[in-house]
């Protein structure tokens, strides 16, 4: 059984965004969010761009029960990268529950290719981060298929099974494929409750960000 909040598109109910430009951020995405056809859910307007590497962090499970990332010098987080719509990124601003869950911050990340290598080329990011609470928790059952069935897939866009092996499965047992797909037709959105106490390529685009990480059209 899900919850409410894992449930529906993540679309913003603010008739007021700016739907001016197709696209508005970068999004780098480090959880359930790794995997495209998630992302296309939760996301209708998105658009896949490959996987890319925040160097300096460290992925984990915190006292939400969800995914999070705390600064660690040593380690790496590996994360898909995807182009927003306004109402896509007011949608996941909403669904992370900004600012009072997760925050908004824009870090500088290494895309990967498909091989697993760096392609050389850096791009700022928006990137959510609950840096209230860098904390270790134990993660909520339901979530588990949700990243098991985004790691699968970014196996074949360049994630490495060592960095799975090392900083995911310690948090999350790995499931079936068939389990999976059962679990997931629901599709997943995280929902928070406004200031909840409780835990709360397409043409005319260069694949770049300026300097606050929103992208470039050429």
């Amino acid at each position: 059984m899900y919850p409410p909040s894992m449930q529906g598109p993540a679309r913003s109910r603010n008739d007021n965004v700016d739907s001016s430009r197709r696209f508005s951020a970068l999004y780098f995405g480090y959880a359930s969010n790794l995997s495209p056809s998630a992302m296309k859910g939760r996301c209708p307007d998105s658009l896949f761009c490959g996987l890319a590497r925040l160097d300096g962090w460290k992925w984990n499970i915190n006292s939400t029960q969800y995914a999070n990332i705390v600064p660690s010098a040593d380690d790496i987080v590996y994360g898909s990268l995807f182009f927003l719509s306004p109402r896509d990124e007011a949608g996941l601003d909403e669904s992370e529950g900004v600012p009072w869950l997760y925050e908004k911050r824009w870090h500088e990340v290494m895309r990967i290719a498909a091989d697993g290598s760096e392609t050389g080329q850096k791009v700022k990011a928006l990137v959510y981060v609950d840096v209230k609470r860098p904390d270790e928790g134990v993660i909520m059952p339901d979530y588990v298929v949700w990243i098991n069935k985004a790691v699968r897939e970014s196996k074949g866009f360049g994630l490495p099974p060592d960095y799975v092996e090392k900083y995911i499965r310690p948090y999350i047992p790995p499931t079936s494929k068939e389990d999976e797909d059962k679990e997931t037709e629901i599709q997943m959105v995280r929902v928070m409750a406004p200031k909840a106490d409780q835990y709360y390529q397409r043409p005319g685009f260069r694949f770049q960000s300026g300097q606050d990480g929103r992208p470039v059209e050429s």
